[in-house]
Parts: structure tokens; C-alpha cells; sequence
């Protein structure tokens, strides 16, 4: 499906010698009609999962990128309410919009997952405008491919799992490459994996742990700049989300019941986030929040336990999680 704006039709002036000033008036104000009528831009949404990322250590890191989305949209923490900090219990709630009562996932293999039943995200979209392009790439190879059953379903258009030898690298070339090109997807997940690999090496309060925050940082910046850089993109309506699964404890490591590994945020920037914004977030807003940037309406038979950040036209929740006036439009990307 082509996806772009259909360009206005140029008024016609008809003008002679024998037209009055009444037909001339119609006319021009006919014209003055059109031109102030833009054409709307393009949703798309993005999803950028740093696994066992906290944001207490974004803070910290030198990651400007991060930064500079924080202070274009919505900061909002959020916690686990659940024992299984695992990431699959994790990117599952993420993913499908419901918590793991639902979905089923309550570690890594996956199995007793209820996907069928509760899909996730790029799924939904599928399956309500299938004309849309969807994306899913993964450092971890179990997101589009696990045992158990793949959390991204066949019903995604492109599903990658770069080579282990490529890991973040590879995953992040392979996002760059897509999201810059012409058919650009409409609704695209990347995870990024090394954050949690410094946390069990290292330790979640360790050096190398901000120094992997960091490096992430910089392959989140490619992948902005290939949306940024795309000559359609001032046509484009960009929805901009990172967000994680679990923390770290201090030492390394998380499964547990710790507040540090409990620890989960969602940063959003685009239409209807003011910049600056705070509040607090849930992991299964992060879905419905996608699906209605993307005009998608939410089906309550679903019965998904979240809801979107913010409502369809950029409008704040009436006594929401996120606060701050959001304004149409306010930190564009």
C-alpha cells in the first residue's frame, strides 16, 4: 500500500477580463481553503527494547541520545508487580498488552505461552490493518524464534535474529538498513541485548554496566537517524517508545523479588507527549499505546489489561498516569 499523501488539488483561477470581483473572491478564498488544509502525516511507531536497562543508570550514562528523547517526551518508571523477572515473562507482558496470568509466560522457554489467544503487538496490527508493514529484530534469538513458541508470530511481515557473532551490531544494521529504505515498516520492535549482558557479567551497578548503557545509546542513535534522515519524513508521524524488561541487581543478575529488579520505565516521544513530561507507566501500556498511534481502535473483547499512554489526537488520560499537558504536535522527531 502506497503511503504517500495524496497531494491536494491545485485550485483553478479562472480569471478574464469580463470575470467580476465576486467570481475572483470565490475563487481566491477557494484557494485559501486548500492551502490551509495540510495533508495528515503518515503514523508509524517504533519500539526500542534495551534489555535489563534501568533508568535510574540512563541518568547516569553518558547517553545523549536517551537523554534527548527524555527531554522531548514523557519520563515514566514504572515496576514489575510480579515474582518472574525474567525476560520472558518480560518482553511477553510488553509485547501482547497483558500480564503473565494471561499470556502464560513465566520464563525463558516460553513454554505456556497463550500467544494464540493474546498476540502480540505487530500481530494486532496485522490482523486489524493488514495493508501495514510490520517489523521485529532481536538480539536474543528467542523473541522471534523461541522453543516454546516465537513471542513475534509468523503474521509479522520480517522477523530477524541476527547471527550471535553480529549481535547488537548486527541488529542494529539490520534496523537502520529497513527503516531507512522507501517501504520503510509501519510498526517496527528492536531489541538490544549487551545492557543485560554487562549486568550478569558485571553487575548492574558497575562500570561496565553504564559503559554498555552507553554503547546502546550510540546504536540508538543510528536508528534515529535513519528515521530522521528519511526524505518522507516530514510527512511522517513518528512514534518513538523505549522501554525494558527488568533490571539488575547490584551485583548482577535478576529473577527475583528486589526492587532493583522490578525496575522497568517507558520513555515516549512524539504526538501528544509534551516534552519534559513525567509520570508513571505499566509494561502492558506500552502495546495499546503503539496500536493507537497507528489509528488501530482496541477491541475490548482483546481484554488487554493496559491502556494507551495517551489518548487518540494527543489528549492526557483524565487522571492518568502521565502528567503535564500534552499538545498536538509538541516534541516531534
Amino acid at each position: 500500500m502506497s503511503h504517500t499523501p495524496a497531494r491536494p488539488a491545485r485550485p483553478t483561477l479562472l480569471a478574464s477580463a469580463a470575470a467580476t470581483g465576486t467570481a475572483h473572491a470565490a475563487a481566491t478564498g477557494t484557494a485559501h481553503a486548500a492551502s490551509a488544509r495540510p495533508a495528515a502525516r503518515i503514523p508509524k511507531a517504533l519500539l526500542i527494547g534495551l534489555d535489563g536497562c534501568m533508568l535510574d543508570r540512563v541518568d547516569e550514562a553518558d547517553a545523549p541520545h536517551l537523554h534527548r528523547l527524555i527531554a522531548g517526551g514523557l519520563r515514566a518508571p514504572g515496576t514489575i508487580p510480579y515474582a518472574f523477572t525474567f525476560s520472558g515473562p518480560g518482553w511477553s507482558t510488553l509485547a501482547t498488552g497483558v500480564w503473565l496470568t494471561k499470556h502464560g509466560v513465566r520464563d525463558n522457554t516460553f513454554r505456556g505461552q497463550r500467544f494464540a489467544t493474546y498476540p502480540d503487538v505487530l500481530t494486532r496490527v496485522e490482523q486489524a490493518r493488514p495493508a501495514l508493514r510490520t517489523y521485529a529484530v532481536s538480539s536474543w534469538p528467542q523473541l522471534p524464534s523461541a522453543t516454546g513458541g516465537a513471542l513475534f508470530s509468523p503474521a509479522v511481515d520480517v522477523r530477524v535474529a541476527p547471527p550471535g557473532s553480529a549481535y547488537d551490531a548486527g541488529t542494529t544494521e539490520d534496523a537502520v538498513a529497513r527503516l531507512s529504505a522507501a517501504d520503510a515498516p509501519d510498526a517496527s520492535f528492536v531489541q538490544l541485548d549487551n545492557i543485560d549482558h554487562a549486568g550478569h557479567a558485571s553487575g548492574g551497578a558497575s562500570r561496565a554496566h553504564l559503559e554498555a548503557i552507553a554503547g546502546a545509546d550510540a546504536q540508538v542513535g543510528q536508528i534515529l537517524r535513519a528515521v530522521t534522515n528519511r526524505p518522507t519524513h516530514a510527512a511522517e508521524d513518528w512514534l518513538i517508545m523505549v522501554t525494558a524488561d527488568d533490571g539488575h541487581t547490584d551485583a548482577g543478575g535478576h529473577g527475583g523479588t528486589s526492587a532493583r529488579e522490578k525496575q522497568t520505565f517507558v520513555i515516549a516521544h512524539g504526538t501528544g507527549f509534551t516534552p519534559g513530561s513525567t509520570g508513571t507507566s505499566r509494561m502492558v501500556d506500552v502495546a495499546p499505546t503503539l496500536l493507537t498511534h497507528l489509528g488501530v481502535a482496541i477491541d475490548p473483547r482483546w481484554h488487554l489489561d493496559g491502556e494507551p499512554l495517551r489518548l487518540p489526537g494527543g489528549e492526557r488520560r483524565g487522571g492518568g498516569r502521565h502528567s503535564g499537558r500534552s499538545r498536538e504536535g509538541q516534541g516531534h522527531l
